[in-house]
């Protein structure tokens, strides 16, 4: 376990670049915006990356920009995200020095580290990516970390689920439908009932154009075996 928690840097890193892009502030028209906005002139193209070794295999898609209206903040923006996928290799490789056996006669499971992203919402000058990542340090099975920027394109602003959850009858109504999707299926949960308490400070979600996903990871409300939940809220 230890392993899997320290591997879980890039997921840190990836939420510490989104709040490292904040510029002015945003304003509340997410929810209208997300759905009847024109899609932007921004396109998401891919920087990849491969390494195999004996020990480590790394495959990776990191989404980069083109057509940000500000060429410094989509440069910044582009970079960041391939500086901290780089220190996550390298905090891999001194994982196996660490904790591995390299060497010419390695013959253990190498570890293992996947990045990709999915494109959520990119319309109305919203941007919306969740950045997944999977690694397999050894143990019973790999851990997968989901990471969410959401950018307000014409500002630079990141969008946090409180600009989006403004108001405790917004986060009443999130937490009633997380609550009532628990209790149909309660036996999957380690919790029966939901409340705005709940709710993480960085609570993750994504953006789509009639609703944002609300998203929790694993073992954070469910055994490993169910995944990933994420829980739709329709715009209101």
């Amino acid at each position: 376990m230890r392993n899997a928690q320290r591997v879980g840097i890039l997921a840190a890193m990836l939420f510490l670049l989104a709040t490292s892009l904040v510029g002015a502030s945003g304003v509340n028209s997410y929810w209208q915006r997300m759905g009847d906005g024109f899609p932007n002139v921004v396109t998401v193209h891919e920087y990849v990356y491969e390494l195999v070794t004996p020990e480590l295999e790394i495959s990776a898609r990191l989404p980069q920009l083109v057509g940000v209206a500000n060429e410094k903040w989509e440069a910044e923006f582009n970079q960041r995200l391939r500086d901290q996928f780089h220190m996550y290799v390298e905090e891999m490789k001194d994982m196996i020095v660490e904790f591995g056996d390299p060497g010419e006669d390695y013959h253990g499971f190498p570890y293992q580290g996947i990045v990709d992203f999915e494109v959520k919402l990119n319309q109305g000058g919203l941007l919306s990516l969740a950045i997944i990542n999977y690694s397999f340090t050894g143990g019973a099975h790999g851990m997968t970390y989901f990471e969410y920027i959401n950018v307000d394109l014409t500002s630079g602003h990141r969008i946090a689920f409180t600009d989006l959850f403004d108001s405790e009858v917004e986060l009443e109504r999130a937490a009633e439908i997380i609550d009532a999707k628990i209790k149909e299926e309660v036996e999957h949960f380690f919790i029966d009932s939901f409340s705005v308490t709940d709710f993480q400070e960085d609570q993750g979600f994504y953006l789509q154009d009639t609703q944002a996903v609300i998203c929790f990871g694993l073992y954070e409300l469910a055994p490993y075996a169910h995944g990933i939940q994420e829980f739709a809220i329709p715009t209101p």
